[in-house]
């Protein structure tokens, strides 16, 4: 073996050193390279993310890119083949040894932006909207890795307008009433305002595109007149329109039934309902009959929140072959000992046959619940579109489950005493978005259609509001003492 001499282990280390100085100018340049080409395209958020536009929409757009940093950030609206701007913004270039020096690139920003439709020149409706964000990376020849988030939205410009078309001119207290209305523009709702309540309105079954109906419910102690709203609010949320109606009809008296509640009664109520008096049986069957009534019909108020938006009942609702017992209506006076301890209004139809009977759908419709429902024990409830429901509670079984079709005459289940209810018998209930009304009107042909399906086919109305009157409809059945508790 050589020995290697002085100036060899020289040239050795010469070349040793040489060699690492060019391994790490090579290591620089491909880190130097490889960390400014940037792997992430910047990231962008939009909020509030909608897809409806007033005249003045104000909106935030967060862009992130934790790489290169941000370059810039612009914002559109393009329409009809024509770009706006909106936002243009440049971010300070990092240095140009890149990554070395953390904190110099903009990593993220928050922007504020407004689109202001008129101001822009922009007219109601479609348009896109439209952010591109680029990155500080050496990708696309120097120019960045761009982002772009795109939304197509909907230009709401016009204000909505309203017009009263016609109304049911049989109209009494605790029954259902129908207006038939025009809009100038499709709205985010649109309906009427009875007191402090909304009900929403539907494309109109047989008329043009921009005619609607609404099928509500008279307040049980509405007064002679009372005034309602027709109301329509713009697609972006910023406007509405209100045309006040004035409905005319006279007060309805109201039966009276006395309920006089026994100690087994109240003993079997407070084993069957468990509440937070279990050793006083009145203040048991008391909560139950007060707090347990609220939270039911809340439930109620929320299965009927939501309807099918054509109608899919025919002709009259079929009314259970059963003696009539207690009424819609009643103000019934809950006795104890002598005292009366509490009072209530009974919301249906009581209707008492043989033990167990079969009982049937009163029109076609899907099944919104079928469950129990506390003091109604246990319960049917099925949507025949528009708003309308029917409700058959305490069942001593169900045949059918939630979502089922079912067609008029369809067989839901059995009569029972499920619930609060004092004997095998059927309670009835009609709905309007979740507002209980007078059953009676629904099994009369002539009412449905003079009342209802009438005004649909209408070719034309009162052309204005004051017009709009009515009478209260006569009873047609004698009082009978209630069943249920």
């Amino acid at each position: 073996m050589a020995k290697l001499t002085k100036e060899g282990v020289q040239r050795q280390f010469r070349l040793f050193v040489v060699n690492l100085l060019r391994a790490t100018a090579v290591a620089a340049v491909i880190w130097f390279i490889y960390g400014n080409i940037d792997w992430y395209a910047p990231s962008l958020v939009l909020k509030p993310d909608i897809g409806v536009l007033g005249a003045k929409t104000d909106f935030v757009v967060k862009a992130e890119d934790k790489d290169s940093g941000l370059r810039d950030l612009r914002v559109t609206v393009q329409q009809d083949g024509q770009e706006k701007e909106v936002l243009a913004r440049t971010f300070p270039a990092p240095p140009w040894w890149g990554f070395g020096s953390k904190g110099s690139k903009t990593s993220k920003s928050e922007l504020p932006f407004t689109v202001d439709a008129r101001a822009l020149g922009l007219k109601e409706g479609k348009a896109v909207l439209a952010i591109q964000a680029h990155d500080y990376s050496w990708r696309n020849h120097f120019q960045g890795r761009l982002a772009t988030l795109t939304r197509e939205v909907d230009l709401d410009l016009v204000p909505p307008k309203v017009t009263f078309l016609g109304v049911s001119h049989l109209l009494k207290p605790g029954g259902s009433g129908l207006i038939l209305y025009r809009l100038n523009k499709t709205a985010k709702e649109s309906g009427v305002a009875v007191g402090s309540r909304f009900y929403r309105g539907f494309p109109h079954p047989k008329g043009k595109a921009d005619e609607y109906v609404v099928l509500f419910p008279v307040p049980q102690e509405a007064p002679g007149a009372t005034a309602v709203e027709l109301v329509a609010r713009s697609a972006a949320g910023t406007a509405e329109a209100r045309q006040r109606l004035a409905l005319s009809f006279k007060p309805r008296k109201w039966r009276s039934d006395r309920l006089e509640l026994s100690d087994h009664f109240l003993r079997q109520v407070a084993v069957s309902f468990p509440s937070g008096n279990p050793g006083d049986p009145l203040a048991a069957y008391l909560e139950v009959n007060r707090e347990l009534r609220k939270e039911n019909h809340e439930k109620v108020h929320q299965v009927c929140a939501q309807s099918q938006p054509q109608p899919l009942w025919s002709g009259a609702f079929q009314r259970f072959l059963g003696k009539p017992m207690a009424r819609f209506g009643d103000r019934r006076i809950y006795v104890y000992q002598g005292k009366v301890v509490d009072q209530q209004v009974h919301l249906g139809e009581d209707l008492a046959s043989l033990e167990h009977s079969p009982v049937t759908a009163a029109n076609r419709g899907v099944v919104a619940l079928a469950e129990p429902l506390g003091i109604y024990g246990q319960t049917v409830i099925l949507d025949h579109g528009l708003g309308v429901f029917s409700m058959y509670s305490h069942l001593s079984q169900m045949d059918v489950k939630a979502g089922d079709q079912v067609d008029k005459g369809g067989v839901l289940g059995r009569t029972g005493a499920t619930g609060l209810a004092g004997g095998d018998h059927l309670h009835f209930a009609m709905i309007l978005q979740g507002e209980f009304v007078d059953p009676v009107e629904w099994w009369d042909p002539h009412w449905l259609k003079d009342q209802v399906e009438g005004l649909w086919v209408k070719e034309e109305a009162p052309d204005s509001a004051s017009k709009a009157q009515g009478q209260p409809a006569k009873a047609k059945s004698k009082a009978r003492k209630g069943r249920n508790r």
